[in-house]
């Protein structure tokens, strides 16, 4: 019920009341009680009602009050409670309209009421002091004191006690200044730090479960993973354990701190390579005449980091320890033979015959093994077609020639294949390194002759 105009309202209905009794007859009898009744009614009304504010800010009423200065006593405990708790002087812009109303006391609003709601309405601001990086403010604390304490906070993430820097600085132009900011955006000292470094005050936690990695989580989420590894700098990716904790919050740090240093250290001078003709060797062969050697040099520079990484070097001395040894290498002019079979076969490698054709251990030995070490060059023992190039079961890395007239010859237990399938090849052209691939016992070469696709005994064609 409204309290405006209420007694307004009483007094006509008691005179239409008082003409209807005199029109019955019966007005002088009740009269006067009547009147004592609505005089007494009146004045207990007038009494409740009592002139009050209805308090709104930006048109939504925040409460009731008895005066004006309920009502900024209400602010200013608020103020008080704020100043306390945030250690500085608490604003408020926003504008607050007084309407005139009636209330009794049961209808006004209670302070406490005033408050919540107020600390959900009003635009409170507070003084403290912004970070700004580039004239742009990046987070904000109470102090001065805590602002700087802030920055040395964030250069410490990137400095390695051990070290002499020659500078330290922000990439950026940096200032602390004295702002008014919204009370929910003034950080304590571990938050400010926290939002610079990683760019959000995101959490984003993965526990991990059994069989996954790095690599299953990054590819969950989406992630690459080196930002994962970034997100997780004190995790060790291949000492996972079940239900530890990754961040998948990739940091995006708002400040750039550059570190400038002074590094010696060693490294080598490449050496050069140099390639003499030779008609020894056919075309396409080479063959190295001087093992080349790198040196070595000893190394002064100014090294600048960005957060942590390398981002420009300039070398300021050099000495050199160890001058490099140019590598010689002889490059065939000789014409190469046909790539077709000849009817003959030569040995294809160097070594020593470790194992004959035919039965040994119970089953027939298809071929001949020919120990030596491993690397040592396997060539082609006559020309023809590559028809196989690649891992056979027991005979691990392994090639097949075609030299035509129903011939083939095999290469077994290869630790290096030079040629590929369908590749013609010459009499004596390298194809592959001695190895220890596949079913073997030590490094060797297991080379097989095939007749219309029947083992042969190879040193019918060979000598060794």
């Amino acid at each position: 019920m409204k309290a405006d105009g209420s007694l307004e309202e009483i007094k006509k209905g008691f005179f239409k009341y008082y003409e209807k009794l005199n029109k019955d007859g019966k007005g002088k009898i009740y009269i006067g009680l009547i009147a004592a009744v609505i005089l007494i009614g009146i004045s207990t009304f007038a009494y409740s009602y009592q002139a009050a504010y209805t308090v709104k800010i930006d048109n939504t009423v925040v409460g009731i009050v008895r005066d004006k200065e309920d009502f900024t006593n209400i602010v200013e405990s608020m103020q008080k409670r704020l100043r306390a708790k945030y250690n500085t002087d608490v604003l408020f812009h926003d504008a607050i309209d007084f309407e005139r109303t009636r209330a009794t006391d049961e209808e006004l609003s209670k302070p406490a009421q005033i408050g919540k709601i107020l600390q959900k309405k009003l635009n409170i601001k507070v003084k403290g002091y912004g970070i700004k990086a580039d004239k742009k403010i990046i987070t904000a604390v109470t102090t001065k004191a805590e602002a700087n304490k802030v920055l040395e906070e964030i250069k410490k993430n990137y400095i390695d006690e051990e070290k002499n820097f020659e500078k330290i600085y922000f990439v950026e132009n940096v200032v602390v200044e004295e702002v008014e900011e919204d009370i929910n955006n003034l950080k304590i000292e571990q938050d400010a730090v926290k939002i610079i470094l990683q760019g959000t005050e995101e959490e984003k936690i993965h526990e991990v479960q059994q069989g996954e990695s790095f690599w299953t989580i990054a590819k969950k989420y989406k992630l690459n993973v080196d930002d994962l590894l970034k997100a997780n700098p004190d995790v060790s990716p291949d000492k996972l354990q079940i239900d530890q904790k990754i961040s998948l919050v990739v940091p995006k740090p708002l400040l750039t701190v550059a570190t400038v240093e002074k590094v010696n250290y060693e490294e080598k001078i490449p050496y050069e390579i140099e390639f003499e003709e030779t008609s020894a060797l056919y075309k396409g062969e080479k063959k190295i005449k001087v093992n080349g050697k790198d040196g070595q040099r000893e190394i002064l520079a100014e090294v600048v980091k960005y957060n942590g990484i390398e981002f420009s070097k300039n070398i300021l001395e050099e000495s050199i320890i160890e001058n490099p040894t140019k590598q010689v290498v002889l490059k065939g002019t000789k014409n190469p033979p046909p790539k077709k079979g000849t009817g003959t076969l030569d040995n294809p490698t160097r070594g020593r015959l470790s194992s004959r054709f035919g039965w040994r251990w119970g089953r027939k030995h298809t071929g001949i093994d020919l120990a030596g070490p491993i690397g040592t060059p396997i060539k082609a023992a006559d020309g023809g077609k590559i028809i196989f190039s690649g891992y056979k079961n027991g005979y691990g890395k392994c090639l097949i020639i075609d030299h035509g007239a129903n011939t083939q010859t095999y290469y077994a237990h290869c630790s290096k294949l030079l040629v590929s399938k369908g590749q013609n090849v010459f009499k004596g052209q390298k194809i592959a390194e001695v190895g220890n691939t596949g079913r073997s016992t030590g490094p060797h070469l297991h080379f097989e002759v095939r007749k219309n696709g029947v083992p042969v005994n190879p040193l019918n064609y060979v000598r060794y």
